[in-house]
Order: C-alpha cells, then structure tokens, then sequence
C-alpha cells in the first residue's frame, strides 16, 4: 500500500523567522554540493549525496545504511517517504514545480542539522508530479528538537530559496560546485538588503506620521507628466543594466543573437511587403525604400529612449490603410496627388500632438480595464490580418495570371505551342501563380517545422531551443533559394523604388487650406487612438506577469516616445510606427529561458527568465539601416511568396500564446480529452463555451470593419477596440458570474 498524505506550506518569511536565513549560513559555512550528477536512479542518486556527506564531514561518523532508510522507504526504492515541492500559479493554474524537491529525513543518524544539495546532469523523472526534476536537497535532523529546528521547518528554508525561478536559472548556468554555493550566497546577501530596506522604510513611516496630511495632499495632486516623470525615475536606474547586464554568458549572447536575427528578418521582410503595397496605394509616392529608412531610424530610437525596449515598433496594416485614406483625401485639393505630402505631415503631426497629450495627461492609466480577453481578441486579429494579406495576394495573383484561352475561338486541339503564344500575349501564365502558391507553402511549412522542432525528442534540450530561435531565418532562406534559382526561369514580380529620391528628404510643405487642415486634425485624432490602444495592449502583453519581467513598465514614457519618433517620421514623410503584436511578444519569448513541464501527459511551458535588454533592438534596427545599401538589390531576389508565407508563420507562430485559442479548440475537442486546464476544473462546460463564443463575436466585429466595406469604415477600426473593455467590464459581468470570469479571464 502507499499511504500519501498531503499539506499546503507557506513560503518562508526570512524578514520576519529569524532562524530561516540562519539555516542558510550555517549550509553556507561548509556547503557540501554534487555538481551535474550523470546517475540516473533514485537510490545511487541518494546513496552518493549521504557518502558525500560522509566523507566531507567525518567527524559525524555517519551511519550510511540508517541514514539511507530515513529517505528511502525499504519496501520500494522509488518511493519517497517525505518531502517538500513548490506550487506555481500558471496560466493554466496551479501546477506543480517539477524542477526540484526537498526530501526530509528524520533520523538519530545525526545529532544536528544535515544539508545537502544536488544539481542533476539532465532532468531525472520521479514519478507523477516529478518528471523533470533538476534539484535535490536533502535535509536531515534528529528526530527530537525544538519545533523551530524541525526538519520541515529547515526543508520550508531551503525550498522557498528554491522555488525562485530566478535562483534556480542562476543556479542552472553555473560550472562548478562552488560557483553554485556562491550563487546562495548571493541571494542572502540580496535578502538581507531587502530586510534592510524595509526597516528603513517602517522607520521614515514612523518619523513621517506627523506630516500624514500634507504628504496625501502631495501624492494626490496632480500636475501635467507626473505618471510620465514617474515612468522616467522607473526604467532610469535600470538604463544601464538594459546594455551590460545581460551579456556576459555563451547562453545569454546566443539567445540574443537569435532574437536580432528574428527581428532583423520579421521587420525587414514585411517591411518590404507594406512598402509595396504603400507604394501601390499611393502611386509611389511612398514605397518599400522608405519603410526600410523609417523602420530603422525609429527603431533605433527606439532602442535609446523608449522605457520598455521589449516592445516591438514597426508600421503595420491599419497604418498603411489610412495611407490609402490620406491620399485619396488628398485628391481633392491637387488631382496629381502633388498634395499629399503636405497633407500627409500635417496629419502625422496631428497625431503626434494627441499621444504626447494622451502622455503627459497619463490617459494610459484606463488599460487598467484591458483585461486579457480584450488583450487576446486584438492579438488573434492581428493574427488574421497577417492571414487574409497573404490570402488577399495569391488571390490577385490567380487572377491576374491563371486564364483560359476560350475566348480566342481556338479549338481544343490547338497546337500547344500556339496556345501558349496566345496566353502567352494576354498576360496569361500558369506557372507564375502555382509557384507563388507553392512558395508561401514551403515557407511556412519549413518555419513551423523547424519552430516545433524544439519538442521533439531529438538531439537534447538546449540544441533543439538553439535549431528552433532560427526557424524564421531558415525559412526565408529555402523560400529563396527555390523561387530564386531552382525555378529561375519562372519570370516573379519583384518590387520596385524610386533610386533618385533622398533617404531623408523634408516634405514641401504647401500652404493648406482650412478644410484640409481640419480634415488633417480629425484624420491625426483617429489616428492616435489606433495607436494609442495597439501600442499599450503590446505594452501590455509584454508586462504580462508570466513573463516575469523586472525592470517595471513605463506606458506613459513609451506613449510619449511614440509621438516624437511619429513627429520626425511626419516631417519626412516616412511611414508612421506604433508597439505592435504579435512580434512583441515573440520577441519577450526570443529571449526568455522556458521551462517544460508535463501535467498529466499534456506539455506545459513556463518563463523563468526574460532578458530584458535593449541590444537586440538596437543592433537589429542597425542591420535593417545597413540594409538599405541592398535595396534593390540583392535584396530584391527574394521573392514577394516568401514575405507572405512569413507573414503566415508570424500568426501561427504566436496562436500558442493565447487562452482564447486552447477554448476555441476545445469546442472541436471529446470531453473526457480536455488538457488540464485550471478553467476546465472550475468552470462548467457550457459557460466556457459561452464565453468563447462571445469572445468571438466581438473577433468577428473587428474583422467585419477592417476586412469588409469601404476604406472610410475601417478608420473606426480603433473605436471598435475601445468598445471591447466596457462590453467586458459592463455587460459579460450580467452574463456570467464574477467567480468564472475571474477563471477565464483572470490575471494574466
């Protein structure tokens, strides 16, 4: 029989349980580790962390056969008698940390106290509960003493250091045993620092009583850019840590080497993409030369003043349709399009002036009502853009090759070669459009391939995180070098720029009329809610707690970043950029240590780590500026398929990244087939369909103004946003209870 028998610990307090950081410097003084154990069952495991005990402290004259009962059940040699795990609230709720366990031995082997640590090669599978454990702490006492000195209470001290991912990632990447002794060491030198800073705050508390009244009336008051000076005096202290602190290992470079490349590739190549379609849309007046230029100057300001540089910049679809809009507009003042520019300045500036106002009045403080329902909803959208485009352009290409040959009167027995003449003369070829469909397969099939390659049982664990960081890379790199030279004979429209015109040429600025100055002004406020909204629900998404970020968020700051880098684009008139999904949160996970857990045979992954640094958008926006010397060529050998197919695997890629996603599948899904999901335990079939579905509805709102209708109805695309966050917070609460909502649409 196996008697299990369970009970909730809290963490320990070491600010206020003086003998828990006692119990850390007394394992301190004589640390005994087992550094990157090959063994790979439980009782040799075992057996050599109490001979090491033995032999690194003789004077205990230590009963190894006793002292291996008290942890090892004699009946059955896997079978733990009693030990310590932590619990991780996830997305997916309550799980167990598998990573490492506390094993707690009671025994008159010892007259004192015993620690010892162990950090295992490769993860060792316990059981259910335990698959992937790393660390090992035993921890053994005399089974009579004070209660303080419990081996429960000693194991509660070292398993609250451990459950600290950050500890435990420290701990993971350092070469020697005391390397990871020094690493504790470290940590209680952190936590006495922190206890110092609370004594010393409870005093200035104290002291200030007496002032209680005015101090209120000074925090209260409010003033133009405080939230924005509050945002500064945040990210400022750490403005340094962002270029130094995170480059110092082969992991961390490698990580970020991966993450510039991912950025260089999924900026600069759909940049090209919008700048045709710019350049379309607006008769050349904008074209793919200018996104490069405007990406890479606002980038790389990006990368120097912006307070969370994790945040991705870049134009998008709903810029490039209101610059369709500008244009049109345009029109009604000079026929030749010859006041564009100037109209297109003034409503840039327009909109720079709103997000510098919506800055320094801290208007970003209502996403506090963005909840991750609304947070998802604008991500899958994002997500179907990115689809439709891609659809959209091998449509246009059927179209304008794929056609018959009928309307010559040619008979069906028609000489072949004469057939093709004709088609041949009329714009018609077959080939043309299959191939383009073919090169937006293999592009996506190759990345998605190569991105899922990482949970596969190949190779071992850090190579296949280091074969996945470059799936986009691959990607692009087969599509072109199929649509290039396998099938060079195939004749692809490749894009085009105007040579002549300057990288930074000031607009000509035309004096306006009233009306269009109005117009530009109504056109710019429009325009800064967009901005407004996608660029803090990408700020958002980032803060997420799950990505366990440490430097704090600066929406305020980076709001009024966004203006002045839109007001310098305006006067060049170069595309407009905003924070933008989903490459912002594919960045975070570019840089970020997962750990994998498996639940009940589902796979589950949780950060632990993000490094939070500005070198990777700095030196890929660097690239992107060096790029433009290749415009247009080489660059134009890639084919127009691949930048689509990417434009699909970007919205793939990211579909993992959303709880609306796992409850749309479950639709689809047996029941008795569900994964482990905390909702599914708390929330009633029936009302997380209903959620979902309501969720989708308000999806298929946004995608009906932005796919469907004339140009002028997708300019209200960002109120449709803004009416998301009052349908969650006004009405679902109606709908569905408050306890349910918070299981589904809870804190990220």
């Amino acid at each position: 029989l196996y008697h299990t028998k369970r009970k909730i610990l809290n963490l320990k307090n070491y600010h206020d349980e003086a003998r828990a950081m006692r119990d850390i410097e007394k394992f301190l003084t004589q640390p005994i580790v087992l550094f990157k154990v090959h063994h790979t069952l439980w009782e040799d495991i075992v057996e050599e962390m109490i001979q090491k005990l033995a032999r690194e402290k003789p004077e205990l004259k230590l009963d190894i056969y006793a002292t291996l009962k008290s942890v090892i059940c004699s009946a059955a040699d896997y079978v733990i008698p009693e030990c310590i795990q932590g619990i991780t609230e996830t997305s997916h709720g309550p799980t167990t940390e598998q990573s490492f366990i506390t094993v707690i031995g009671n025994t008159n082997a010892v007259t004192d106290t015993q620690v010892v640590m162990c950090l295992l090669e490769k993860p060792f599978n316990f059981g259910i509960g335990a698959e992937e454990i790393r660390f090992i702490c035993i921890v053994l006492c005399p089974t009579k003493g004070k209660h303080t000195k419990s081996a429960v209470e000693v194991a509660r001290s070292y398993s609250t250091l451990l459950a600290d991912d950050r500890l435990r990632h420290n701990l993971l990447h350092t070469h020697s045993a005391e390397e990871f002794a020094h690493e504790f060491e470290i940590e209680c030198t952190r936590i006495q620092k922190e206890h110092e800073k609370r004594e010393k705050a409870a005093n200035t508390t104290n002291a200030s009583l007496k002032s209680k009244t005015s101090l209120v009336y000074r925090n209260t008051m409010f003033f133009p850019g405080r939230d924005l000076v509050d945002d500064f005096k945040r990210r400022a202290k750490h403005y340094l840590s962002d270029y130094i602190d995170d480059a110092k290992d082969c992991t961390s470079i490698q990580k970020m080497i991966s993450a510039t490349l991912f950025l260089y590739f999924s900026l600069l190549l759909p940049g090209i993409a919008f700048g045709v379609l710019n350049q379309y849309y607006t008769h050349g007046k904008i074209d793919a030369k200018n996104v490069i230029v405007s990406q890479a100057l606002a980038g790389l300001l990006w990368a120097v003043f912006s307070g969370q540089p994790l945040v991705v910049i870049r134009t998008t679809i709903p810029v490039v349709i209101y610059t369709k809009i500008i244009y049109i507009i345009s029109l009604n003042w000079a026929e030749d399009g010859s006041f564009f520019y100037t109209f297109y300045t003034m409503t840039g500036l327009s909109n720079s002036f709103f997000l510098i106002v919506y800055a320094l009045t801290g208007v970003s403080k209502i996403m506090a009502y963005c909840s991750r329902s609304t947070d998802e909803i604008v991500g899958l959208f994002i997500s179907i853009a990115f689809a439709v485009d891609s659809v959209k352009y091998i449509v246009k290409e059927f179209n304008l090759h794929y056609c018959f040959s009928e309307a010559t009167g040619l008979a069906n027995g028609t000489d072949g070669l004469v057939k093709r003449a004709v088609d041949a003369a009329q714009g018609c070829n077959t080939t043309v459009p299959i191939l383009n469909l073919l090169l937006v397969c293999l592009t996506v099939y190759v990345g998605v391939q190569i991105f899922n390659f990482k949970y596969s049982p190949y190779l071992n664990a850090d190579k296949r995180v280091l074969v996945a960081d470059y799936a986009l890379v691959v990607a692009v790199a087969v599509g072109t070098f199929v649509g290039t030279y396998v099938f060079a004979d195939v004749k692809m429209a490749k894009f085009a720029v105007d040579e002549e015109r300057a990288l930074f040429q000031l607009v000509d600025f035309q004096t306006p009329p009233a009306v269009a100055i109005a117009a530009a002004i109504g056109l710019g406020f429009v325009m800064s809610i967009l901005f407004f909204m996608e660029g803090n629900i990408s700020e958002s998404v980032v803060n997420n707690p799950s990505n366990k970020l440490k430097k704090g968020s600066a929406f305020h700051q980076d709001m009024f970043v966004t203006g002045l880098i839109n007001a310098i684009l305006s006067i060049f008139c170069l595309p407009w950029v905003h924070g933008s999904l989903p490459h912002s949160p594919l960045h975070v996970r570019a840089l970020a240590d997962i750990e994998e857990h498996i639940e009940n045979g589902h796979l589950t992954e949780k950060i632990v780590y993000v490094r939070e640094t500005r070198l990777t958008t700095l030196c890929s926006h660097i690239m992107i500026g060096i790029s433009i010397i290749m415009i247009p060529y080489p660059l134009n050998m890639i084919p127009i398929p691949v930048l689509y197919g990417l434009f699909i695997f970007l919205a793939i890629t990211c579909l993992g990244e959303f709880q609306m996603w796992e409850r749309f599948v479950l639709i689809f899904t047996e029941q008795n087939l569900y994964p482990p999901y905390h909702y599914v335990r708390k929330v009633p079939q029936k009302i997380i369909h209903c959620f979902t579905m309501i969720q989708l509805l308000q999806l298929g709102a946004l995608c009906l103004v932005s796919f469907g209708g004339s140009a002028y109805l997708k300019m209200f695309f960002p109120f449709v946003i803004i009416l998301l966050m009052p349908i969650r917070e006004k009405i679902l609460p109606k709908l569905i209870s408050d306890r349910h909502l918070s299981a589904l649409d809870g804190e990220h």
